[in-house]
């Protein structure tokens, strides 16, 4: 086996060999050393020779048929090249070399022998055991090391040899006599576990090296004795550690910890497979672990005088837990119980009279919280700072209870809703933060409503600790545009009108009523949208404002050609052009825009002066009277409809008949032109008239009138005379909709809805006032100023009737979410709940109140049954008492008992220790003793103390 990871293979000097000179010229020369691994190289060729090839040749002796020997040459295996490494194989051998030219001559170099191999080989050394005595059984010994050289100077690499191992044992008395171990042939060797009680106690190991044929031996490792003498007295150490199963040797703990610390130092300095031997380390193990359990619940107690009040209960808690967790076996290391009666020492079960005693008063201080009337309950604090008090300190009373105890004050949800609704109302009050009398007021209207919006959403419990004042200011801020409404109504109504504007106008006044306007329209603007509903006739100055661009801008031209008529040498035609378009845009005028033109009176008189040139027509006279009755015609309201029409007719037909002379003669016929235009316009008009009339359905006729209204209020100053006796007719004669919405009354009725907070109408009115609501057109809905009363009374009415449905399903059967979700409504939403409904819910959640006087007296009976950590006796009969009184409970008073823990943990260790019981037998054997120990090894002190309390007879 090739061991070179384990083995150096090592070289000597040796005398350089001087290379053979050849003899004569057809020769090649060698040199180098005749020894394994060193290098032959050819030196010298023939003269004239081109070599390309090379061969290397083993020169042996072959036995002939007649018995003779002949030579003959062996090529050595891929030695072709012009130097050769001589290899292991050639030891002992004769090698040459043959060199071949190009043209096919060979020549070759004298035979050289290569020196034979003389091996030596050192003794071989071990290692892999514990102790420089010993090897256990189950340790593996390996050949740690042997070097193997060549006398004759042969430098030899590991890869070169060849290893092989016997392992052997010392058989009988013999003085070094050693038999082999049957397939102990590798470089290592475990001893089996049966060794000793094979025999096998001393053992060595020889090595044979090979390289190439060469074989060396060496001689015998050193003898190594097998024994078990450290691992027998470690484990008989541990052994002695127990007295039995379930108690420690223990009569100090300090010295038996150093005790096994020196054991455990002992095991780690083993090999693995000697630590295999010792088959009690367990219970080192557990000796080392159940040591640093006890020393480090000691270190817990000393440290209890540092621990606070606060965390003191707890703190003691988890002391007296973990001691409990200890098993027999453990606690034998608590020797003289000192650690037990420290621990005992701190105990203080709570089972003070004072402290129930306290807890009854502090139920009663939170039921004390509320007050009922009319089936709503309010908290007796009148203003959320007083009650913050008395929450403050009922909680300060509690944190000053035992653990135990802070847990059976009832009704506690009430303390955490008092806090929740002194947080809500301190919200609320914030909110005011932002609303001051420095602000616009826009500015305060839209901050309260933001307000208001809280308020809303605020219980009644909660409704009643805001302070008044701030009821105050919130009306107050709302109101903030009443007097800013009310003036801006009396300043539009003094600028609209239904036929003309009232306002007057001249040149000096005119800018000051557009910068009024626009003051109006911008004030509106800025108004909340609640506050702008409010405003009457923002339409009318809106279509005013468009009014007055269209007006002045009719004004510039009549201004425009007065200048132009008291210019010297200007043109008839272009001062007539002047006029005529001035006129027309004037005409085009409705009557609201014309009572806008201050100076249309004086641009009516100044009609330009048109000169006729050229023949005199022979119908001159009919053409001036033609022009007299179309001057008429500047002023139609002298007219009706039916009259201008006839007058209009009659001049158009004299037009006609006037010749082409006389036609210039009427100067005026733009006017028959006007008038023309007016009375096709006015035709058109009536169309829509006669469309509305013909209607039957007085929905649709209203629409239709409505349609007719804007057409009307488009229609130029002399169409709207012209067409007024009929539109006036139309509007006198509308069907009246019995159906149709009264918007006033729907207003008022929504204003007077609620009150106080509260709804003065039933959930039936408002789905009613609901579905008439939803029953306008659009434009009639955008009336409805007191649109966002109805929208929060249809929210409550949602959050009344989802209440409602949680009560008809749960209140009998389980009142408390009834009551919880009846604490969530808001005063309003209260007040749409039936009063009955509201009185059972009072008296239920009245009722849910009371404190239970049998819930705390089991709370005192189940603490009794422990006296600082240990059962008391009779403990079986007491908690069979209990439980049956627990039994008793109803569900919710089950709650308040908040040590049922205990109680459950006493019934579970009376198991625990009569199952210990059942498996002990008086006159058992061996196996049942030893059950019956080990199941009583792994109870508790507490539940020790409790077996012996129980089961005397059995421990004695």
């Amino acid at each position: 086996m090739n061991k070179k990871l384990f083995l150096t293979a090592a070289a000597i000097p040796v005398a350089l060999i001087v290379p053979t000179v050849a003899s004569a010229a057809e020769t090649v020369t060698v040199t180098g050393q005749n020894i394994v691994n060193e290098t032959l190289t050819v030196h010298q060729l023939p003269n004239n020779a081109i070599v390309n090839a090379y061969q290397w040749y083993y020169l042996e002796k072959v036995a002939s048929e007649d018995g003779s020997k002949t030579s003959t040459n062996k090529p050595i295996a891929g030695a072709t090249s012009a130097s050769l490494k001589v290899p292991v194989e050639a030891a002992g051998k004769t090698i040459f070399v043959e060199a071949t030219t190009t043209d096919g001559k060979k020549y070759q170099s004298e035979p050289r022998s290569i020196n034979q191999l003389d091996l030596a080989i050192t003794t071989p050394t071990l290692e892999g055991f514990s102790t420089s005595d010993f090897v256990a059984p189950g340790e593996t010994v390996k050949v740690a090391g042997v070097t193997v050289t060549d006398k004759a100077g042969a430098k030899l690499t590991s890869g070169q040899i060849t290893y092989s191992y016997q392992w052997f044992y010392q058989l009988g008395e013999g003085e070094n006599s050693f038999t082999i171990i049957e397939g102990a042939s590798g470089s290592t060797y475990t001893i089996p576990k049966d060794a000793i009680e094979k025999g096998i106690k001393d053992i060595i190991v020889k090595v044979k090296a090979q390289v190439g044929t060469s074989f060396v031996e060496s001689p015998r490792s050193e003898v190594i004795s097998i024994s078990k003498e450290p691992t027998d007295t470690l484990s008989n150490d541990i052994k002695n550690l127990l007295v039995n199963d379930n108690k420690y040797n223990v009569s100090d703990i300090k010295s038996f910890e150093e005790k096994i610390k020196a054991l455990e130092s002992k095991y780690q300095a083993l090999s693995e497979p000697a630590k295999g031997n010792v088959s009690n380390y367990a219970v080192l193990k557990r000796a080392l672990a159940d040591v640093d359990l006890i020393n480090k619940l000691n270190e817990k107690v000393d440290k209890v005088g540092g621990i606070s009040d606060k965390d003191l209960p707890a703190y003691i808690k988890e002391i007296e837990a973990a001691y409990d967790k200890f098993d027999l076996l453990q606690r034998s290391l608590d020797v003289n119980d000192a650690l037990y009666t420290s621990i005992k020492n701190l105990l203080n079960e709570p089972n003070d009279l004072e402290e129930i005693k306290e807890v009854r008063r502090l139920n009663l201080a939170i039921v004390n919280l509320l007050s009922y009337s009319n089936g709503i309950s309010q908290y007796v604090p009148s203003d959320k700072d007083s009650l913050q008090g008395v929450v403050n300190t009922i909680e300060a009373d509690i944190a000053k209870l035992s653990q135990n105890y802070r847990g059976a004050v009832q009704n506690q949800t009430i303390l955490n809703e008092a806090k929740a609704d002194i947080k809500k109302v301190e919200q609320f009050i914030k909110s005011f933060d932002k609303l001051s009398s420095n602000n616009t007021p826009n500015k305060q209207v839209t901050v309260a409503k933001s307000i208001r919006s809280t308020y809303e959403k605020l219980t009644y419990k909660q409704l009643k600790l805001v302070p008044d004042k701030y009821g105050q200011l919130l009306t107050a801020a709302e109101s903030a545009e009443e007097s800013q409404i009310a003036t801006l109504n009396n300043d539009i109504d003094s600028y609209i009108g239904d036929d003309i504007y009232p306002i007057n106008p001249s040149a000096s006044s005119w800018q000051s009523h557009v910068n009024n306007v626009a003051r109006m329209v911008k004030e509106y603007k800025s108004l909340t949208k609640a506050s702008a509903a409010q405003i009457e006739g923002y339409d009318s100055l809106v279509t005013l404002q468009k009014d007055l661009k269209t007006a002045e801008k009719v004004i510039k031209d009549m201004d425009a050609y007065q200048k132009l008529s008291g210019v010297t040498g200007v043109t008839e035609s272009k001062l007539n052009s002047s006029y005529t378009n001035t006129l027309k845009a004037y005409n085009k005028l409705t009557s609201l825009q014309q009572s806008l033109v201050y100076n249309a009176q004086e641009f009516l008189l100044n009609t330009p002066k048109v000169s006729v040139d050229g023949k005199v027509p022979a119908d001159k006279a009919a053409a001036e009277a033609l022009k007299a009755d179309i001057a008429k015609f500047a002023d139609v309201t002298k007219f009706t409809f039916n009259q201008l029409e006839k007058a209009v007719d009659t001049a158009a037909q004299s037009y006609k008949k006037l010749s082409s002379g006389a036609r210039k003669y009427v100067t005026n016929n733009y006017l028959l032109t006007a008038a023309q235009k007016d009375i096709t316009g006015v035709k058109s008009f009536y169309k829509k008239i006669q469309t509305a009339k013909e209607e039957t359905d007085a929905a649709k006729q209203a629409k239709k009138i409505e349609s007719v209204q804007k057409a009307y209020a488009k229609l130029p100053a002399n169409q709207q005379h012209l067409a007024k006796e009929q539109y006036e007719a139309l509007l006198k004669n509308q069907i009246i909709d019995e159906n149709a919405p009264n918007i006033k009354q729907l207003n008022d009725e929504l204003a007077t809805i609620v009150s106080n907070d509260q709804y003065l109408v039933s959930i039936d009115k408002i789905n009613t006032l609901s579905k008439q609501y939803s029953s306008l057109s659009s434009s009639d809905k955008k009336l409805i100023t007191n649109y966002d009363i109805l929208k929060a009374a249809i929210a409550d009415v949602k959050k009344a009737e989802s209440f409602m449905k949680t009560y008809e399903k749960s209140f009998n059967s389980n009142p408390s979410t009834v009551i919880k979700a009846f604490e969530k409504l808001t005063s309003k939403q209260v007040s749409l709940i039936p009063s009955d409904i509201q009185k059972w819910i009072s008296e239920k959640q009245q009722g849910q109140q009371q404190t239970n006087e049998q819930a705390l007296t089991l709370i005192e009976s189940i603490n009794s049954l422990l006296v600082n950590g240990e059962y008391i006796a009779g403990l079986e009969d007491k908690v069979k008492d209990i439980r049956t009184k627990y039994d008793a409970l109803s569900a919710q008073d089950k709650k308040i008992v908040k040590n049922y823990s205990k109680l459950t943990q006493a019934e579970s260790d009376l198991k625990k220790v009569a199952d210990v019981h059942a498996l002990y037998k008086v006159d058992g054997d061996e196996a049942a003793q030893k059950a019956w120990q080990s199941a009583y090894g792994k109870l508790s002190k507490k539940l020790e103390l409790l077996y012996k309390n129980m089961y005397p007879q059995d421990t004695k």
